[in-house]
């Protein structure tokens, strides 16, 4: 992010709350954001910053053990949480918004320092750090960090802040009930994609010739409303009678640009061409 630019969300569910801090500590950045939806997934540890990534593995590693797991763990989160920012030199507050408004109300807050505060970078952190067993370092302190370019929390997360013409125009095209719908219906699909993709293994006519992935993707274009590419997965395999077979992958995409297809059209769509395609081809078999 730019360093102008404020993170803010309410109720940032779940790991998303460890993007925002990891994103804001990595870079420096102020935030403020109303953390909800605690999770004791490990998935936590991918996304986790590493200014309090001990922390966090504590947490995670001792859930679900003793008879009541981690009754606190909101409380300690959130706690990873503020460290990881003091840890990257940011000025923090936590805050507390009226319970009348919501039960989850806990506010961060992050400020970076003032030009006449010293702050150390991520590489005099690291190598101080290094210098000490991970394993023997009191609550709060952060471990080595290695490579913080290797990090993976912050792995296709952009965010336009800067304020120029060319991210105020990413802005207006995110902002808005509409794409935010849109983006709902991407995250819902299976893999997170536009364009669901399937695979189709076929046994081949002996003429296989006119089985092309052309062919295969004229079928599906003129029996749905589809946009459709096919493409082949390896190579043709021969069974011991000398059968071939082919595997396809079929990657299926609404005709209108404005529309995202749901990933069960497209699996019911799928599942419709095991009856198509040897009345298409003669001789072919779907395995």
């Amino acid at each position: 992010p730019h360093p102008s630019c404020l993170l803010a969300s309410v109720h940032a569910c779940g790991i998303l709350s460890d993007v925002l801090v990891s994103t804001a500590a990595e870079h420096g950045v102020p935030l403020a954001v109303v953390p909800c939806c605690h999770s004791r997934k490990r998935k936590v540890l991918e996304v986790a910053s590493p200014f309090a990534r001990n922390l966090y593995d504590e947490i995670i590693s001792n859930a679900g053990k003793g008879c009541g797991g981690t009754p606190d763990l909101a409380d300690r989160l959130d706690e990873a949480r503020m460290v990881a920012l003091e840890n990257a030199g940011l000025d923090v507050r936590e805050m507390f918004l009226p319970k009348i408004f919501t039960g989850k109300n806990r506010l961060i807050m992050g400020s970076p320092l003032t030009d006449s505060q010293p702050k150390r970078s991520l590489k005099q952190i690291s190598d101080d750090q290094t210098k000490r067993s991970w394993i023997s370092m009191r609550k709060g302190h952060m471990p080595p960090l290695g490579n913080p370019s290797s990090s993976r929390f912050l792995k296709g997360f952009y965010v336009p802040c800067k304020d120029d013409e060319k991210n105020r125009q990413l802005v207006e095209k995110l902002a808005g009930r509409a794409a935010a719908n849109d983006r709902k219906e991407v995250m819902h699909n299976r893999n997170h994609t536009k364009s669901p993709q399937m695979d189709l293994s076929l046994w081949l006519p002996e003429m296989d010739a006119n089985l092309s992935e052309d062919k295969l993707s004229r079928i599906v274009e003129s029996k749905y409303s589809v946009k459709c590419n096919v493409s082949k997965l390896g190579s043709v395999y021969i069974n011991q009678s000398g059968r071939k077979a082919q595997t396809f992958r079929i990657q299926y995409e609404s005709d209108d640009d404005t529309i995202i297809l749901p990933f069960d059209d497209a699996k019911s769509m799928h599942e419709q061409l095991y009856e198509i395609i040897p009345k298409a081809f003669p001789g072919a078999e779907c395995r």
